[in-house]
C-alpha cells in the first residue's frame, strides 16, 4: 500500500479509536485493517483495536499486560513480561499461545524483527551468558528454519533487519548479552548479513564499528550506519548501496546530543531520519532528559534537526506523504499516541490517542 493510502487510513482509522469503546464488529473483519495499541502505565492493561477505517468497524481487545507489540502477516505478536510467554492477538479478538515461537528457560531473552511487509519474521533466543540462536519463518510458519549464526564470545546474537522475501538477515554478532541500562536506543556494534537463499554469510563494510544505531531498506540494497567516537555523538551518517560497493559519508553536524538510535531509511535511501537524546543521565536535572530528531538528506549530504528538543521520545515509523512527512509513535512510557510530522514546516500533529502498529491485510 502506498504511503498516502496508509496515511487516509489511519487518519480515518484513528477517528473511530478515539469513539468510547469503539464499534464491534459481529461478522468479523474484512479487507484492510489497522492496528492500534494503548497502554495503560497504572493498570498494566493494554487495549489492541483492529479498525477497519471503510466501513467502521472495530473489534478492541484487552490484553492483560504485554510489550514488544509487532504486526505479524494477520495477527498481532506480543509478550508477556511476566512468565515471558509468546502471544499472538488475532484480527477477531481472540487471544492465543503463538504457535511456533515459544518462550524457552533456556534462552529466555527473545527478540525479533519483521520484514517491512509484515509478511515474515526473523527473532533470536539467548540467554545472560550470550548463547544465542537465531530463526526466520513466513508469518505463518512456513519454511521455518534455524540459521547456521553464532556470536562472538560472551556477546549474543540480536536481529537488525529482514528484507522482504525472507532473502536476507542483518544482525549484531557482538550485541550484548542483556540490555543496556545507559541508553534508551537499540545498538550494534559488529553487523553481518545472511542470505537465507544461497546460505552464504556477508562481513559488512567497515564492521565491527561503534555500538551505534543502522538500518537497511527494505530490499536489502542500501545500509546505513551512524558512526561516533565510542558511540558518544555528534552523529556523522555512513551510507553503502551494497552491491555496487559506494558509499557516502553524511560528516557530523554540531548538534549537542551524545546519544542516537531508532534509525529509518525511506524506502529508496535517499533520506534518513534518527531520534537523538542529550544522556544526561540525570532524570532530576532541570530540563531533565531532553529527545529530538535529526533529518538527512543523503542526496545533499547534510543533516539538521527537524524536530525541537523536549522530554517526549518520537520513534520514527515511515515516510509518508511521498517522503513529505514522517508517521511518529510516542514510546509507550512517554506521550503515546501517533503523530505525524511535516518535514518542510516542522509542524508536529498527533492524529491517534493510540500508537498505531501496522495494517492487516485479510484474505476475503
Amino acid at each position: 500500500m502506498r504511503s498516502g493510502q496508509v496515511w487516509l487510513l489511519i487518519a480515518l482509522a484513528a477517528v473511530l479509536v478515539a469513539l468510547p469503546g469503539g464499534v464491534q464488529a459481529q461478522d468479523g473483519i474484512a479487507g484492510w485493517v489497522d492496528v492500534f495499541v494503548d497502554h495503560n502505565a497504572q493498570t498494566g492493561q493494554v487495549h489492541l483495536y483492529f479498525v477497519d477505517a471503510l466501513s467502521g468497524l472495530s473489534t478492541v481487545t484487552e490484553v492483560d499486560n504485554g510489550q514488544n507489540f509487532t504486526v505479524v502477516g494477520g495477527y498481532v505478536l506480543y509478550q508477556k513480561p511476566l512468565s515471558g510467554a509468546i502471544m499472538r492477538a488475532n484480527v477477531d479478538g481472540t487471544l492465543e499461545p503463538h504457535p511456533f515461537i515459544r518462550h524457552s528457560s533456556e534462552r529466555p531473552l527473545i527478540r525479533w524483527v519483521t520484514s517491512s511487509d509484515a509478511q515474515a519474521i526473523a527473532w533470536v533466543q539467548s540467554d545472560a551468558a550470550g548463547r544465542s540462536e537465531a530463526y526466520v519463518a513466513w508469518a505463518d510458519g512456513r519454511e521455518l528454519r534455524q540459521l547456521p549464526l553464532s556470536a562472538a564470545a560472551g556477546q549474543a546474537l540480536a536481529p537488525l533487519a529482514l528484507t522482504n522475501g525472507m532473502m536476507r538477515f542483518f544482525y549484531d554478532t557482538a550485541h550484548p548479552a542483556l540490555p543496556s541500562l545507559t541508553s534508551p536506543y537499540t545498538l550494534y556494534t559488529q553487523i553481518s548479513a545472511y542470505n537465507t537463499a544461497a546460505e552464504t554469510l556477508t562481513n559488512l563494510p567497515q564492521e565491527p564499528n561503534c555500538p551505534c544505531g543502522a538500518a537497511v531498506t527494505p530490499d536489502g540494497r542500501i545500509y546505513a550506519r551512524l558512526e561516533a567516537v565510542d558511540g558518544q555523538g555528534p552523529f556523522a551518517l555512513r551510507v553503502w548501496d551494497l552491491p555496487s560497493g559506494s558509499e557516502i559519508l553524511i560528516p557530523a553536524s554540531a548538534l549537542p546530543y551524545r546519544l542516537a538510535g531508532d534509525l529509518l531509511l525511506n524506502s529508496v535511501g535517499t533520506l534518513a531520519v534518527y531520534s537523538v537524546a542529550t544522556g544526561s543521565g540525570d532524570p532530576g536535572a532541570p530540563q531533565g532528559e531532553q529527545y529530538g530528531l535529526v533529518l538527512v538528506d543523503i542526496v545533499a549530504q547534510q543533516q539538521y534537526l527537524v524536530l525541537s528538543p523536549g522530554p517526549a521520545r518520537y520513534r520514527p515509523a515511515a515516510f509518508i506523504d511521498e517522503d513529505s512527512a514522517l508517521l511518529l509513535t510516542g514510546a509507550p512510557d512517554g506521550p503515546g499516541g501517533t503523530y505525524k510530522l511535516n518535514l518542510s514546516t516542522g509542524a508536529l500533529q498527533k492524529v491517534s490517542e493510540q500508537i498505531y502498529l501496522g495494517t492487516i491485510r485479510l484474505a476475503p
